[in-house]
């Protein structure tokens, strides 16, 4: 072997684990808006430069990516393609009702959340607080045919909160407190926790009402109840002009 290819064998073999850290990227994002909707958001993706030094597996993740973007259509998400050169895949994303409809779609079932109550809800006079609590398995997400390339990608659930959380075992947290990543393992189970208490905007919106009113209601019968009840007000006699 002359020493020219020698040197493009090493090169290439050097580029290869660079090529393959993080070949297939599945980021998850979900937003708690304040009013108990949530947005969810979506991304698979995979170096396109990656399909080109193996055509073998190209066939395989293009039909990867096309079923996981026909079952998200069909439950309602909005699909577009990503828009940089050097990467290969599509965003999804949809409005929920509340965050308690994630169990509900076909994704939560392929992330081993089948059964589990994944978001719960506890309802006060004044507050919400959401609890957290799943255990996310993404080797059916994957599946078998890319669970080598799995091993190797970087996968990701994101929450933002309206609200700084009371508690949470995220492995990352931005700045404001309010939006959280886990880091998820494609071989083995991943635990998610969190606790967080945002203000009932509806009681709040009452109890603003009632404290402006309360006031003004007491206010207006001092003022003119004289007047509601048809009663003539006292005038005061003007002063006497000194001589």
């Amino acid at each position: 072997m002359s020493r020219i290819k020698k040197i493009t064998l090493l090169l290439v073999l050097a580029a290869v684990p660079l090529l393959l850290s993080g070949c297939l990227e599945f980021k998850m994002h979900l937003t708690i808006n304040p009013n108990r909707s949530a947005d969810l958001e979506i991304t698979l993706s995979a170096p396109e430069l990656l399909l080109m030094m193996k055509p073998e597996n190209k066939s395989e993740l293009e039909q990867f990516f096309e079923e996981k973007k026909e079952e998200l259509a069909a439950e309602g998400f909005t699909i577009s393609e990503l828009e940089r050169d050097d990467t290969a895949g599509f965003k999804a994303v949809k409005r929920l009702r509340s965050v308690e409809h994630l169990a509900d779609l076909n994704l939560a079932r392929e992330m081993g959340l089948d059964g589990q109550q994944i978001f719960s809800v506890k309802k006060g006079l004044l507050t919400t607080t959401y609890y957290l609590d799943a255990a996310l398995d993404l080797k059916d997400l994957i599946g078998e045919q890319n669970e080598t390339l799995a091993l190797l990608s970087k996968m990701r659930f994101i929450l933002t909160l309206p609200v700084r959380p009371l508690e949470h075992n995220a492995t990352a947290i931005s700045e404001d407190e309010r939006t959280l990543e886990w880091a998820l393992s494609p071989a083995e189970s991943n635990n998610l926790q969190l606790t967080a208490r945002a203000p009932n905007l509806v009681a709040v919106i009452i109890g603003i009402v009632i404290a402006v009113m309360v006031p003004g209601s007491i206010i207006i019968l001092v003022v003119y109840r004289p007047i509601l009840k048809g009663e003539p007000r006292t005038r005061r006699a003007p002063p006497k002009k000194s001589s």
